[in-house]
Parts: C-alpha cells; sequence; structure tokens
C-alpha cells in the first residue's frame, strides 16, 4: 500500500470509530494525558485543517460542523485532496510547528497521528485496540525515525518519551510505546 493509501486507510479508521461514539463517550478519558475523547477528537479536526492549510499553501479553516463527526470528514477528505494534488508528495510545504518540509513528511505524519489516535480511541472505548499489522508496521517505520528532542517529545512536545516495550511485542504495542503510550493502558 502507498503512503496516500495508508493515510486514507487510517482516516477510515477514525471514521469508523467515531460513527459510534454517543454524548457519554465524550468525557472519557485517554491515553493522551489530559485529554478526554471530545478533546482528542477536537485535536483531530484542527490537526486536519492544519496539514490541509499547509498543503494547500492558504490559512487554517475553522471547523465546518458544531458535530465532531462531520467536521472530522470534512477536514479529513480536505486534507486527503491537498495530499493527493500533483506532486505534493515532492514538494515543500510548512509542517505544522515545525517548518518546511517534503509533503510526504507531512502525509507520513497525519497518517501516524491519525492511526495512534485510532488506537487512543478504542482504549478510551473499551475496543480491541489491535491495529492492521500492515498500517501499525508502516507506521512504525516512520516514527522510529521521530527525533527525542524536546520539540517532539516530553511535555510540551508532540508525543510522550517511549516507553519500553519488548522488542518481540506485537507491533500495535511497539507502535503505540515508541509514541510514549502504555499499550497496557489503563492498568
Amino acid at each position: 500500500m502507498d503512503l496516500l493509501d495508508l493515510h486514507r486507510s487510517s482516516i477510515d479508521l477514525n471514521e469508523e470509530l467515531w460513527a459510534d461514539l454517543s454524548e457519554a463517550h465524550l468525557d472519557l478519558a485517554t491515553p493522551c494525558a489530559g485529554w478526554t475523547v471530545h478533546e482528542l477528537l477536537r485535536h483531530q479536526v484542527a490537526v486536519a485543517l492544519d496539514f490541509a492549510a499547509s498543503a494547500r499553501g492558504t490559512t487554517p479553516e475553522e471547523p465546518a460542523d458544531d458535530d465532531p463527526l462531520t467536521a472530522y470528514r470534512v477536514a479529513s477528505d480536505a486534507v486527503a485532496e491537498a495530499f493527493r494534488a500533483p506532486g505534493f508528495p515532492d514538494r515543500t510545504a510548512e509542517f505544522p510547528g515545525y517548518g518546511p518540509r517534503r509533503g510526504k513528511d507531512l502525509v507520513a505524519a497525519h497518517f501516524v497521528d491519525n492511526l495512534v489516535h485510532a488506537w487512543d480511541l478504542s482504549r478510551a472505548l473499551g475496543l480491541d485496540s489491535t491495529l492492521d499489522a500492515e498500517l501499525a508496521a508502516a507506521a512504525f517505520r516512520v516514527a522510529r525515525h521521530y527525533p527525542t528532542t524536546p520539540d517532539v517529545r516530553g511535555p510540551g512536545g508532540a508525543f510522550a518519551m517511549p516507553v519500553d516495550v519488548p522488542a518481540d511485542a506485537p507491533i500495535t504495542d511497539r507502535l503505540v510505546g515508541l509514541l510514549g503510550r502504555s499499550p497496557r493502558w489503563p492498568a
């Protein structure tokens, strides 16, 4: 599967999870320190809008709707379309918060973000959080190159510091551990 297809698959996975949400789920805690399901959903909408704007070279738009699922679908379709623009993966664009990067780096980062947040949401909802092995392996290959600098990891960074996970653990566990989540959350 190519990177753009992996990206779309991560969006589709989130949309499936979001479709079954109710008001009662919005205040549930997530593996993202201090975030409820509602805050996680708002984050995903905002990030999709930021990446879509970066890919287009525009200013981020406001969410399309107050309904989080509708807002996510609109924002995710916009970013997927922007990423599929001819030549985008090979041109330079502003990576939100990190400066100019290759388009494919933006696609890869948004893919990883969406996939890991699908895990977060599954865990918060008490669902099976095992990610598709192909998606998880691809995200792991991307995320293992993320630096451990303070702007990327730790307080104020995009991710927590990696959590120790055995090298022979399932790929989902290795991916989420690499990005600072305990595979056993909420233990």
